[in-house]
């Protein structure tokens, strides 16, 4: 294997020089290698693989950082067998078994707050021209150590951009432009850079040119002195987003970051949407949401509170307490009493699927996949012979699912408990199991009918809203806090699970937005804040209490409330306005409202996170009035017929009806009909 893993090294070099990703593929390489013990290439297996992933996910590791790994053993592997081109030796990787979902991350710009606050501090000539070509060029932290004296070509007058030549990644040069004022903080570093033969035009201390490691050093430091924690990533990320948001298309932002691939930028900006932002400004701008006459407007001058801890304590803190329950939740199947083959495939899959549960939630989701197993074991064991997955067929789930819907369980919930066995099924197919293939093809009961979406009317919610914000008028920190997340709710349709989530870190209140990291599925998106939503969550952060271990949002009794807590807070809401109301009534309600005052959809499936435009239809239902509105601004103008002179439907309508019979031969009968019919 050591030899190997030399003529392996050797080969990413010569493919890669210069650059890191040799130092990356050892790196991970080495990890496997030591997990697999002294094994000989020919002998790993994709067993080995599956025990590796295992020992990855139990370190609390995320499936982005496995998923890496995964393709450098892959490539390990490949490399190897492209040196016996004759013999068969298919690689232990193996995409559909081995590969995580991984979800989608929005970049993580910096807020313009902690940017104004890092830079106020940077007074040191060469640290101001560093970390300004990184926010105000876009530069990477490699660049902006590599760049040399002639790097740069002097403007022709003092109004011009300056053009900077950058080596990127894989040695691809290109042209970035500097403004006049970030040329002039790098002309104030030229003036005082210590004369040395090194060309590099950024040096230590010592004079020999910076390192990559010397920079990050200086702007960890920074951070520190503030209280904020920022990369010299997020610095390029935050340019990105500034050039998109004062409208410049994203081919050409692909050429100033040096991106080959579109879809490496789009990574970069998917935070960044003014189409979005300006549908759903206009569309709330619409629906008035501003404090009634009556009330007086908030007047807070206060920031929110920052803890000046470091943000990885909370998030480390998370996977412990992660873990922690995942050990109660193996003691409760190991209490369920299940067969020993099907205990095992319960454990192995609930270990496999933690990690890609919201950590909040995933007690909650696996104890809802043990108590399904748990009951369709419990009435196959009454009704069926079952003795492993071997003799496990079609007809037995098939039976099972008659079952349920002779017992009156509700089609949603029946096709929801059948996608959690087809996951599981799946996971023990490919982790080598014999499972019969008809088991994959059973499918729910079809719906008979269709249900409308569950959505408060509007003087429903108008009532709701108003009841909410007189409740919350005092200046007590329960007041605040109760206005603050049902404003958030209602404001930007988040599920209660994304409210609970959500960190001081994703919020944006001077550019007004929150960023919800790994919504459903596992997905991040960019929500936009109203001005009253703004001013609430001000007055509710200026009370809320600064503990350095816990950096979520809402805090109630210095810790994160459950979100039975928010339902039951809701619930009694609405109970005093005289409507039923949750959370997720919540979310369909704004959707509806929205799409009501002409948000286009595409827009709203963004907004709330959906991955199929159908599914956002499903949520937002077009009021009849406002179909009746557009339908006749349409055909006015198809027709040439002024809108005003469009007829509208009459109160009474008259059918004559033809009744026939063979004993009458036929009676003409004029019914008179109500529009309600």
């Amino acid at each position: 294997m050591d030899q190997a893993r030399r003529r392996f090294d050797q080969y990413l070099n010569r493919c890669y020089g210069q650059s890191t990703t040799p130092k990356c593929y050892a790196s991970d390489l080495n990890i496997f290698l030591r997990t697999i013990g002294d094994k000989e290439p020919e002998a790993v297996t994709a067993a080995d693989v599956d025990v590796f992933i295992d020992g990855q996910l139990a370190a609390g590791l995320s499936p982005i950082t496995i998923n890496r790994r995964l393709v450098t053993i892959h490539t390990f592997f490949e490399y190897l067998a492209s040196e016996c081109p004759d013999q068969h030796w298919p690689n232990p990787v193996t995409w559909r078994r081995h590969k995580l979902k991984r979800g989608s991350r929005l970049p993580r710009d910096a807020p313009e707050d902690e940017v104004t606050r890092l830079f106020s501090i940077i007074t040191a000539e060469r640290d101001q021209a560093m970390f300004g070509l990184m926010i105000g060029a876009g530069l990477r932290v490699a660049e902006v150590a590599a760049l040399r004296m002639d790097s740069l070509e002097v403007p022709a007058n003092t109004d011009g951009l300056t053009k900077v030549r950058v080596c990127g990644k894989r040695q691809k040069e290109r042209m970035v432009w500097l403004t006049p004022s970030l040329w002039e903080t790098l002309q104030a570093w030229l003036q005082v850079r210590p004369v040395v033969e090194s060309e590099h035009l950024f040096l230590s201390q010592r004079g020999s040119p910076i390192s990559v490691a010397g920079i990050q050093y200086l702007l960890r430091q920074y951070c520190q002195t503030t209280g904020v924690t920022l990369t010299c990533h997020q610095l390029r990320h935050t340019f990105a987003r500034r050039m998109v948001e004062n409208g410049l298309p994203v081919d050409s932002l692909a050429k100033l970051l040096g991106h080959n691939d579109l879809q490496s930028t789009q990574r970069y900006i998917d935070g960044a949407d003014p189409t979005l932002r300006a549908d759903f400004t206009a569309a709330m701008t619409a629906l008035e949401f501003t404090l009634s006459n009556e009330e007086k407007p908030l007047t807070v001058h206060s920031k929110p509170k920052r803890s000046s801890q470091s943000k990885k304590v909370p998030a480390e803190r998370d996977r412990t307490a992660s873990r922690t329950e995942l050990q109660k939740l193996r003691e409760r199947l190991i209490a369920a009493g299940l067969p020993d083959w099907l205990e095992d495939a319960v454990d192995a899959y609930l270990s496999w699927r933690w990690p890609t549960w919201r950590a909040q939630t995933a007690y909650q989701v696996g104890g809802n996949v043990l108590r399904l197993v748990r009951r369709v074991w419990t009435w196959l064991a009454a009704h069926r012979q079952i003795t492993g997955w071997e003799n496990f067929q079609r007809a037995d789930l098939q039976a099972w699912l008659e079952a349920r819907c002779q017992a009156g369980i509700r089609h949603t919930s029946i096709q929801s408990e059948l996608g959690s066995l087809h996951s599981l099924f799946k996971f023990i197919e490919i982790r080598g199991g014999t499972l019969d293939s008809g088991l994959f093809r059973v499918q729910a009961p079809r719906q008979r009918g269709t249900t409308l979406p569950r959505y408060l009317t509007e003087d429903d919610y108008r009532r709701l809203e108003s009841t909410v914000l007189r409740a919350t008028e005092s200046d007590t920190y329960e007041a605040c806090f109760d206005r603050a997340w049902f404003l958030t709710l209602a404001h930007t349709g988040l599920r209660v699970s994304e409210l609970l989530a959500l960190r001081l870190e994703d919020l944006d209140l001077e550019a007004g937005r929150a960023t919800v990291r790994s919504g459903k599925p596992r997905h991040d998106r960019v929500v936009y804040l109203t001005p009253i939503l703004i001013e609430s969550l001000i007055r509710y952060l200026a009370l809320r209490p600064d503990l350095p271990d816990e950096l979520r949002v809402f805090i109630l009794h210095e810790r994160s409330p459950a979100d039975r807590t928010i339902r039951y807070r809701l619930a009694h809401f609405g109970q005093r306005a005289g409507v039923h109301v949750s959370p997720h009534k919540l979310r369909h309600t704004l959707a509806t409202r929205l799409v009501n005052q002409g948000m286009p959809t595409q827009s709203l499936r963004k907004l709330l996170g959906h991955q199929n435009l159908s599914t956002t239809q499903l949520y937002a239902r077009i009021y009849d009035e406002t179909l009746y509105m557009q339908f006749k601004s349409a055909m006015s103008s198809l027709e040439a017929i002024e809108v005003s002179d469009w007829p509208r439907p009459e109160t009474d309508i008259t059918i004559s009806v033809e009744v026939g019979d063979n004993r009458t031969g036929g009676s003409s009968l004029k019914r008179k009909l109500s529009k309600d019919g």
